[in-house]
């Protein structure tokens, strides 16, 4: 039933965070974002997160300085959205570079496992 390796599990898991994480940055930088929606996507994406979580732990090869690395990208990115949404803290530039980070580290990771 299950063809693939637990890295392309990760890889997948990751995209979708990823691409959750610039639903997230696009609600929140909208002129006129919905509050609840934003906190909705946020929600989504720190579920996929723990998921993937979980998915390292489960997998010993998975556990390298690159997924770190992108873990704690995405920590920081979701500390800065959590400033947004609750704390209105609305250091956008910030916000876009924790995303930016994300995104490069995303690249790095495929590298690896590609």
């Amino acid at each position: 039933m299950f063809t693939k390796t637990p890295s392309e599990l990760l890889l997948k898991d990751f995209s979708n965070l990823l691409n959750k994480c610039q639903s997230c940055y696009d609600l929140v930088t909208n002129r006129r974002y919905n509050q609840y929606l934003a906190i909705l996507t946020t929600a989504e994406a720190y579920a996929l997160a723990e998921k993937a979580y979980i998915r390292c732990d489960q997998n010993l090869e998975l556990q390298t300085k690159e997924v770190a690395s992108f873990v704690n990208a995405f920590d920081e990115f979701y500390f800065e959205l959590k400033q947004i949404l609750f704390h209105d803290n609305d250091d956008f530039e910030t916000f876009r570079t924790s995303l930016e980070l994300m995104q490069r580290e995303y690249e790095t990771l495929t590298a690896v496992f590609s």
